[in-house]
């Protein structure tokens, strides 16, 4: 084939129209793919590149030079290797490593230096971080120790074994022979130093290497220690042990010639009554033997400062006596005196204080007075004990029937049994067996005054005759029958006028004829008066009601309607609410009637709510207008509406109390109602207002589910969420169990703006979903937020400030499982799934987005180490974040950054890292080149980073999720479906693999507008007036296997698709990774056919 260059390479037989030929040199500006063969005589100076090259396999005949960094991923057979710089086995040399030379003066490799199990040598040779280290200059060895200070150097501090460079052993020191000055000329050389106790099991070798005999003892000489048969020539006094040890009990024990007994004041605190010590005079002779009495003492007297026992060896107070106590003198108690038994007082008791006596007082004597006085002595009760006789100075007060015996008759005021000098006041019947005359002569102007007042009714059996006018204070009966015809006929007539302070009640028609003149109410046929807290504009109306009579009744304004409840704020709860009239003063009361079908109109003003409110299927609520309708929630952290299917909330403004204060975390503006087990674990808060019942929502009676809508509402609850909807909380079918296809747990919503300061504008979890038009964030911590494989459709909205845009965070429970039929090589992208069903068996098709991951039995990979059954999707590095940047990085030479441990799953690739060091020294961050793929779950990955500058990062990973493109619909009985994925699965999959299907969470966006997103929740400081920087990457963030498809414009009106495409209207260019690669394909074909 012409065109190629004739050498030791077979040629490849193509047909002439069947390839491109270059005859030129051919310069290529980006990346090349061959996806064949590569048929090419090239020597080592044919090929030059700057850049990293992969090679999947290559076999080099003669020798291969690369002058920069070389990775090897698989098996390498050579037979010389020769490296001039350094030499890594291993992710960054983590297994083995050998520097030759330095590359760059400040790349900070040392050579000369090997390592196993370490990146970064600290010695001549080292295994692992402080296994085993060899230094030079001067050399030094380390066992367990990557900082040796002696010649040869096991572990460190008190659990040390050294020798030293001159010969010393040392156990339990890193630095023997430090424990003072040592004379090494006079008394030897030091060969060993202990710190601690030893243990010797034989014999000990004197100066002469005598190993001594049978009951020798050790004597010190000129030369050394030795053996002597004898005891030690006895030369001084008597030693003296203080329980057991010898004294002093610091330094060496000292004997002595003298005892000097002592007497010492404990200051009532002694417990040992002997304590010897040396004499501080003469030290060296003398003893001083003191004894310390258990009491102290000053001068003459004596104390104890704890509890004393007398004949109680277990005192339980400061003086606890068992027996008596005698006292010849005075005792002065200055608290409570408590006796437990009988009390003698020879003498006068004196008490300041007041005194309970429990229990009869008997005073037992003759002629004695028992006397109450004043302060001053004077008399006030006094009871002669002779006689009986009681002189009371005050009010006597008898509960109990008194008898007088008295038998006197009463001629005048002044004389009878019983005389009393002021008035009497009888509260019951007064009889009296005589005549009584009456002498008073007062008229009576009132029933309360007169010469005889009766409380009661007068019964009298004759004619009363009435000198002067009666006043009848009480009822007037007239039992006559006689009809009225004219003013002069009746039962009673009256010449003048009548003047009535109270109701009139006629039987029988009344006639007038003059004038009605009203001053005061109307009493209807339902004895209402039509006025009231509850009642304005109300009217008289006639009525002939069947059951119920004919008459009028007042009845508020306004035309009855029967789907209509009013709110008003001059309403009442005790209203009916059907009239505008008659309106309720809150939603939730008329919530708590609200029947499916019924509107609850709410007029302007601000409403304070006992929430969470429920209601009923096919509620609406509708506010008279968006800025006129303010509802604040009493219970700050609890939802307000509890909506179910097919409910509107519209034309109203959730807020607090207090804007810029009210912390409102937790609370939902509109929510499901919330299941019994949430309610029960405290995540949630049933209604205590409205419709109370307990959630799941449900299609209700009407047997379809229709998503309850919010239009046209604004929420300025701080920390609040906007739209709480947790799938959990709703469930399609009434009976309790989601029908195949009713598996939405949706909101709808047009125009609801969120200004609910570090708050969440829209929550979706467990499954839930919503359709978002026109949604507004403001100053949120999240302005929709999907996690647990919530998911959404949003269209023409705006996140404007905050933390957080639009985040998209991991996947829901299990959907659908099922079992690989047949295995698939690696590099597959369709499985056929066997008894595909959901949690109740029921066969359903894997749609379109949904996750999948395998259970994978690792015993089936020869690439993998592990031998566990992985049941969680394996995982890739999503970010390495740090947590301390260290010091001392070099910007040019860069640590090496690696993890802990390798990826343990199949077909597994190495994630790469590069740091970013400032030019302080630090590390400022990590950038991932290659996120790796197949870590297993189960794996502890820390993050190495080389150079010792004590920089520290943790690492955050991603679940690797294949999802559904196509699948077949499951076949019922055997529940088979062929699904095709969007990504190739790089490993096989043997059959009788278990396969999972979850949903993901995800949210689909269009036309969204970004607006300083990452600036903060504080509007006041976000925006850019007051310096307030938004955070890009905070725009749109997908983990944990959520994902944001999206299209976005942000401040500065740069136009995004995705994550791979940016046109920047600032600088009017086109980049992004995906841009780059449409480019490529559509130029390279182009360049080379100019070529």
């Amino acid at each position: 084939m012409p065109g190629f260059k004739k050498g030791p390479v077979p040629n490849p037989s193509f047909e002439n129209n069947e390839v491109n030929h270059f005859s030129q040199p051919t310069e290529f500006a980006n990346d090349v793919y061959v996806y064949g063969k590569l048929y090419a005589d090239i020597d080592a100076s044919d090929v030059f590149t700057d850049e990293t090259v992969e090679f999947n396999g290559l076999t080099v005949k003669k020798n291969f030079f690369v002058s920069g960094i070389s990775t090897f991923i698989g098996p390498v057979d050579m037979d010389f290797l020769t490296v001039f710089h350094r030499l890594n086995v291993g992710a960054a040399g983590t297994v083995f490593v050998a520097i030759s030379s330095q590359k760059d003066a400040d790349d900070g490799q040392i050579a000369g230096r090997v390592g196993i199990g370490t990146t970064q040598p600290d010695g001549l040779f080292q295994v692992g971080n402080e296994c085993f280290i060899v230094k030079e200059d001067p050399c030094l060895v380390g066992i367990a120790n990557s900082d040796p200070s002696q010649l040869f150097h096991i572990n460190s501090g008190s659990n040390s074994v050294v020798v030293s460079g001159v010969g010393t052993f040392g156990v339990g020191t890193d630095d023997p022979g430090s424990f003072g000055a040592i004379d090494n000329t006079t008394h030897g050389y030091l060969r060993a130093d202990f710190d601690g106790s030893i243990r010797i099991s034989r014999n000990i070798y004197d100066s002469a290497g005598s190993p001594g005999g049978n009951g020798f003892f050790l004597q010190r000489d000129a030369v050394g220690v030795r053996w002597v048969s004898f005891e030690p020539s006895f030369t001084e006094g008597v030693f003296v042990q203080d329980e057991g040890q010898y004294i002093p009990t610091t330094g060496v024990a000292q004997s002595f010639t003298v005892f000097n007994f002592k007497q010492i004041n404990s200051n009532g605190t002694g417990v040992d009554s002997l304590v010897p010590i040396p004499n501080t005079s003469n030290p060296t002779q003398i003893v001083d033997i003191q004894t310390k009495d258990f009491w102290g003492f000053i001068s003459n007297d004596i104390y104890r400062m704890s509890k004393v026992g007398i004949q109680n060896n277990n005192p339980t107070a400061t003086l606890d006596v068992t027996g008596t106590l005698h006292v010849t003198d005075n005792v002065d108690f200055d608290s409570d005196l408590n006796v437990d038994a009988n009390t003698t007082l020879g003498g006068t008791l004196s008490v300041d204080g007041v005194t309970t006596l429990n229990d009869d007082v008997i005073v037992k004597a003759d002629n004695k007075e028992f006397k109450i006085q004043t302060s001053a002595a004077v008399d006030k009760f006094v009871v002669d004990t002779d006689n009986g006789n009681t002189d009371i100075k005050g009010t006597l007060n008898v509960g109990g029937d008194t008898v007088i015996d008295g038998t006197t008759d009463s001629t005048d005021k002044d004389t009878g049994a019983l005389i009393v000098d002021g008035g009497v006041g009888i509260e019951l019947r007064l009889n009296v067996g005589g005549q009584t005359i009456i002498n008073d002569a007062t008229t009576s102007t009132t029933k309360d005054t007169g010469a005889l007042i009766v409380e009661g009714g007068v019964g009298i059996e004759e004619n009363i005759n009435i000198g002067g006018n009666g006043v009848i204070a009480g009822r007037l009966d007239v039992d006559d029958i006689t009809q009225s015809t004219s003013t002069t006929t009746g039962s009673a007539v009256i010449d003048g006028g009548v003047g009535i302070a109270k109701n009139l009640n006629v039987g029988q028609d009344t006639k007038l004829s003059g004038t009605l003149e009203l001053e005061s109410k109307i009493i209807d046929f339902f004895n209402n008066n039509g006025v009231g807290v509850c009642k304005t504009d109300y009217r008289l109306s006639s009525f002939d009601a069947s059951g119920v009579g004919a008459g009028v009744s007042w009845r508020p304004s306004g035309v009855q309607t029967k789907r209509t409840l009013w709110v008003t704020k001059n309403g009442c709860d005790t209203n009916s609410g059907l009239l505008e009239g008659d309106a309720k003063f809150t939603i939730g009361s008329a919530a708590a009637i609200a029947q499916e079908g019924d509107t609850i109109r709410v007029r302007s003003g601000t409403y304070i709510e006992d929430n969470p409110i429920g209601l009923r299927d096919d509620v609406a609520i509708n506010g008279e207008d968006l800025r006129l309708v303010l509802l604040i929630p009493k219970n700050k952290n609890k939802d307000f509406f509890h909506v179910r299917r097919g409910c509107l909330i519209e034309n109203l403004s959730f807020t607090g109390q207090n804007f810029d204060t009210d912390d409102h975390s937790n609370c939902g503006a509109v929510a499901f109602p919330p299941t019994a087990a949430d309610v029960s674990e405290g995540f949630a808060f049933q209604a205590v207002t409205g419709f109370t019942n307990l959630g799941p929502a449900d299609e209700g009676s009407s047997g379809r589910w229709r998503s309850p809508y919010v239009r046209n509402c604004t929420n300025f609850m701080r920390k609040s969420i906007g739209m709480k909807i947790n799938g959990d909380h709703a469930n399609a079918n009434n009976s309790g169990d989601n029908n195949l296809g009713q598996d939405l747990k949706s909101m709808v919503c047009d125009s609801f703006t969120q200004y609910n300061e570090a708050g969440i504008g829209v929550s979706l979890s467990n499954n839930a979903y919503a359709q978002l038009v026109s949604i507004f964030t403001i100053a949120c911590d999240i302005g929709i937020a999907a996690t647990s494989g919530g998911q959404c459709d949003l269209t023409n909205s705006n996140s404007s400030f905050g933390n957080f845009g639009l985040v998209a965070d991991g996947y829901g429970d299990i959907e659908f499982f099922g079992t690989i039929n047949t295995g698939i090589i690696g590099g597959s992208d369709t499985i056929i799934s066997v008894g595909t069903t959901d949690i109740l068996q029921r066969t359903r098709t894997p749609f379109d987005g949904q996750g999948i991951y395998f259970h994978l039995d690792m015993n089936e990979y020869a690439d993998s180490l592990s031998t566990d059954l992985i049941t969680t999707p394996l995982e890739l590095v999503r970010e390495l974040k740090i947590t301390n940047g260290g010091s001392g990085y070099n910007v040019g030479a860069p640590p090496i950054v690696t993890l802990s441990e390798s990826p343990q799953g199949p077909e597994a690739i190495l994630p790469e890292f590069s740091a970013n060091v400032s030019a302080a020294g630090t590390i400022t961050s990590i950038d991932v080149i290659n996120s790796g793929r197949n870590f297993l779950p189960n794996q502890t990955l820390t993050v190495n980073i080389s150079g010792g500058g004590g920089a520290t990062a943790t690492v955050d990973m991603d679940p690797i999720l294949f999802t559904v493109s196509e699948s077949t619909v499951a076949s019922l009985g055997t529940g088979i479906s062929t699904v095709t994925t969007n990504e190739f699965i790089p490993y096989p999959i043997f059959s009788n693999t278990k396969v999972e299907f979850v949903r993901l969470s995800r949210i689909i966006t269009s036309s969204h507008s970004f607006e300083y997103i990452g600036s903060g929740t504080d509007i006041n400081k976000a925006n850019p007036f007051q310096a307030g920087k938004p955070v890009p990457e905070n725009e749109v963030v997908a983990i944990n296997g959520g994902q944001v498809p999206f299209t976005s414009t942000d401040q500065k009106g740069n136009f995004r698709i995705g994550d791979g495409l940016t046109i920047d209207q600032t600088t009017s260019t086109i980049r992004g990774r995906d841009f780059n690669r449409a480019i490529q394909a559509q130029l390279t074909p182009l360049i080379l056919a100019l070529n």
